[in-house]
């Protein structure tokens, strides 16, 4: 391949800055994508069949990558650079056969571009391949899809840019194909960014994460809604995909960062995430360090009989996501005997709870308790079954505000085996440790997780107990790191 030397090249005037048209028949940029990261991009005319780009730090040698296609786009990125320095690059790509080399260009590390994400409110979603070599970086999607922009769902690209989700990539190049079935291609891999700059606006924004697969997720012929994988379909495309998740929602200057590890719906594989902010010196790490081998074993040996079944290859599915519990499975009724007791004992005494300087007061006629709180009511809550309780759902999440967070604070202390003794729904030492009927799952899960945090089911921040970490202001945080064990 010829090779053109700087002065050649200025004195032909092809020397271009970083994100310049610099050919008719493709565009390229080198953009920031974290603290000494730069993704390289390059989107041909006319289809090829391989592109590679070449850059040459400040110091080193030359290096030379190939680079994935995605949807018609080349993209490849370059880390462990020098922040502040001056990158040279170029680009060999393919056309109607022959290679074609492109001019040089520059771009300072760190200095963000224009075809990126980053920018004001911005900051680094960083992700660390820990699992000890059994996955490459090349066999580790991200998947991260939240909305940017509210009412509209879009997914995150390695440059930190945000693309509304549509149906058309089914078709597009590069786009996925499971069981005879096209998805579109939202995922990108860690050997093409480890550190991808998070959007300054995410509204329920999901961080999926998958080994040896990327996850199949379709999206609706309107463009306005997307389907996750789905435990309780047997025909889910991703049902032998390994795959977690962290979930968040941070708005610059308008809604603190608020993020947290799940269990809710199961488990995958481990996964620790350190949240970061210098300016109010916030450090919290969460998640879990074990192994997947150790988790899945001290599972199989700490949880009773009914709970055995939720354990499979790929994953633990939580209860309220397995049918296993819900209504018509074989442990639907696996709670109605503390569930009974509660409605019995509080038939004949006065329910009391008080938290958080609020006091709630009542007591059970037939299937309802009717209460009060702080003195003013009544307000009802109906008698829930016990596929109520694992889900956190029905009677447990029906009503008016009030109605639904006396429902809330039940259905937390089903699951945590303290219903019956209401002085003991904010005392996490009495969790999961009497005689009565809870929720074998998430005993687990707090147990193994550091500090005892886990979110395992829909309520489990009640009294401050889940993985969420949630920064005082709306600042940025200085970075968010996910550990990706195995």
């Amino acid at each position: 391949m010829a090779v053109l030397t700087v002065l050649a090249l200025l004195l032909a005037g092809l020397w271009t800055a970083a994100g310049a048209q610099a050919a008719a028949d493709y565009t390229q940029s080198a953009t920031t994508a974290g603290p000494g990261s730069v993704l390289f991009t390059f989107t041909p005319a006319t289809p090829a069949t391989l592109v590679d780009v070449h850059y040459r730090p400040g110091t080193g040698g030359q290096q030379d990558f190939r680079m994935t296609a995605v949807a018609g786009r080349w993209e490849k990125t370059a880390a462990g650079l020098v922040t502040g320095s001056t990158l040279e690059y170029w680009f060999t790509y393919e056309k109607a056969g022959p290679l074609h080399d492109t001019p040089h260009f520059t771009t300072t590390v760190g200095s963000g571009g224009s075809n990126g994400g980053g920018g004001a409110g911005s900051f680094p979603l960083t992700f660390v391949n820990n699992t000890r070599g059994t996955y490459g970086d090349a066999q580790i999607y991200v998947t991260v899809l939240g909305m940017a922009t509210p009412g509209q769902w879009s997914y995150l690209r390695p440059d930190g840019s945000m693309a509304h989700i549509d149906h058309l990539g089914a078709k597009a190049p590069g786009h996925l194909t499971k069981n005879g079935v096209d998805y579109p291609n939202m995922s990108f891999t860690l050997d093409r960014a480890a550190t991808v700059p998070s959007p300054a606006a995410i509204r329920g924004g999901r961080i999926y994460i998958s080994l040896g697969s990327p996850l199949f997720i379709p999206v609706s012929p309107d463009d306005q809604g997307w389907g996750g994988p789905d435990p309780q379909n047997p025909a889910d495309p991703n049902s032998d995909v390994y795959y977690d998740w962290y979930e968040y929602t941070y708005v610059h200057n308008e809604v603190a960062f608020g993020g947290n590890t799940t269990q809710v719906d199961g488990f995958g594989f481990p996964m620790t995430a350190r949240l970061r902010q210098a300016s109010s010196g916030y450090d919290t790490t969460a998640g879990i360090t074990r192994t997947r081998a150790e988790v899945m074993a001290g599972y199989a040996a700490a949880v009773g009989p009914a709970f055995r079944p939720l354990q499979s290859t790929h994953r633990i599915t939580a209860p309220r996501s397995s049918g296993l519990f819900l209504a018509g499975g074989a442990q639907q009724g696996y709670l109605q005997p503390v569930i009974d007791r509660f409605w019995s004992t509080f038939t004949a005494n006065r329910f009391t709870l008080t938290r958080l300087g609020e006091t709630f007061t009542g007591q059970v006629s037939g299937n309802t308790l009717t209460f009060t709180k702080n003195g003013a009511g009544p307000f009802h809550l109906t008698k829930p079954s016990s596929p109520d309780v694992m889900a956190c759902a029905g009677a447990l999440a029906s009503g008016n505000d009030t109605e639904k967070q006396l429902g809330a604070e039940l259905c937390a202390a089903f699951q945590r085996g303290v219903a019956l003794t209401p002085a003991d729904w904010y005392r996490p030492a009495a969790y999961y440790r009497s005689a009565d009927a809870a929720n074998d799952y998430a005993a687990y899960f707090h147990g193994i997780s550091l500090g005892g945090r886990s979110y395992a089911f829909p309520y489990d921040d009640i009294n401050d107990q889940s993985s969420v970490q949630i920064l005082g202001n709306a600042a940025p945080p200085t970075g968010l790191t996910l550990g990706i064990g195995w």
